[in-house]
């Protein structure tokens, strides 16, 4: 045999070389790429944590990956799966996932070889399975951590309305037991006939609030009769007030009630003991904004807390107040897209509330 039939031999198996190489290569690829694709789709799904090592284990499989195990504890309680055959002592890849101390998971993913391109495409694979993983628990430690603080602030809310309702029913069981007669009982009953429709609308609230998930549509806007709403407050919270003018304002009815009952109950148990002090409301109707000028008797029993601390939480100048009131109407009021400011007077302290003609929510 010649010396050139031995090189053109040696250059045909080289090329057919070269060629099976390139070929296995290639279908290398196209399987990564497959399996790729699949495993990029599953972001999309929306997939609990504990749900994308099943939905994964396919596109894994096809990618090289022989087995999947994973262990650990999820919110306290030990999880653990398996998936793919039995595997000898490779080496494999492995992560864990954490977050705080409520989710504490380790993941091992065996490749089929540990050699060679097929294991780079398998570590390639195994690496974008942790960040869908990675994804899926930040996202759910997110909705968690917002899910609790809404929780925290409709519990902050609930506080409030609820020391609000008990205080009426207190002061409705007093009243009836310090009336003596028969005309003093009827006074009552007539105040409660008239009070009670307010207080059974808060209560249908307060249990709406902590027997259903919280709505992700607001409520409809009403159209409203301030002086009526106002009105209603003052009767709820048991005191006496001198309004003249009226308005109409569109707004959510439940963030007006709950601003009005606040302001009212945060000076209704000592207003009580003082017939003789009313509370003197002013409307003055604008073309783009209503304000309410309501005017409170500053009385010697109440603390004087300086002008900067009225709407700071927990700062209270009332003996037993949970120093909400102030706080929450303000909030509730802003949500409206309104306003509520206070000016401290020598003998009153006058609460100014400025309320938009139509409603603007802020989140």
């Amino acid at each position: 045999m010649t010396p050139y039939l031995i090189l053109s031999l040696i250059l045909v198996a080289t090329g057919l070389a070269l060629l099976a190489v390139v070929a296995y290569l290639a279908r290398l690829v196209r399987r990564h790429r497959r399996s790729l694709s699949t495993l990029l789709k599953l972001a999309k799904d929306d997939l609990e944590p504990l749900q994308l090592p099943a939905a994964a284990w396919p596109a894994l499989s096809d990618g090289g990956i022989k087995r999947l195990d994973f262990s650990g504890r999820w919110f306290g309680q030990p999880v653990q799966g398996s998936f793919g055959t039995a595997t000898d002592a490779s080496r494999p890849f492995h992560f864990k996932i954490t977050a705080n101390d409520d989710i504490r998971l380790t993941f091992h993913l065996y490749a089929r070889t540990d050699r060679g391109e097929a294991r780079l495409f398998a570590e390639n694979l195994a690496g974008v399975f942790r960040l869908l993983l990675e994804t899926a628990v930040h996202s759910k430690m997110q909705a968690l951590s917002a899910a609790l603080a809404e929780q925290a602030r409709l519990t902050l809310y609930l506080q409030h309305d609820l020391r609000n309702l008990a205080q009426w029913v207190e002061w409705l069981a007093g009243d009836f037991a310090d009336a003596h007669d028969d005309a003093a009982l009827l006074g009552v009953a007539q105040r409660l006939r008239t009070g009670a429709p307010h207080a059974a609308a808060r209560a249908r609230h307060i249990l709406d609030a902590t027997c259903k998930r919280c709505a992700t549509v607001p409520p409809g806007l009403q159209m409203i009769a301030l002086r009526e709403a106002i009105v209603q407050s003052a009767e709820h919270a048991g005191i006496a007030i001198t309004i003249v003018q009226d308005a109409f304002v569109l707004l959510q009815r439940e963030l007006l009630n709950r601003t009005l009952d606040n302001l009212f109950a945060n000076v209704a148990t000592l207003l009580r003991s003082h017939p003789d002090r009313r509370i003197a409301v002013d409307i003055a109707d604008e073309a783009e904004k209503v304000h309410v000028r309501i005017q409170i008797p500053r009385l010697a029993e109440v603390a004087q807390l300086p002008p900067e601390k009225l709407f700071e939480p927990f700062a209270s100048g009332r003996p037993g107040g949970l120093g909400l009131g102030l706080y929450q109407a303000r909030k509730s009021l802003r949500e409206a897209g309104g306003d509520l400011l206070a000016e401290l007077q020598q003998d009153n302290i006058v609460f100014m509330l400025s309320l938009p003609r139509t409603q603007t929510l802020t989140v």
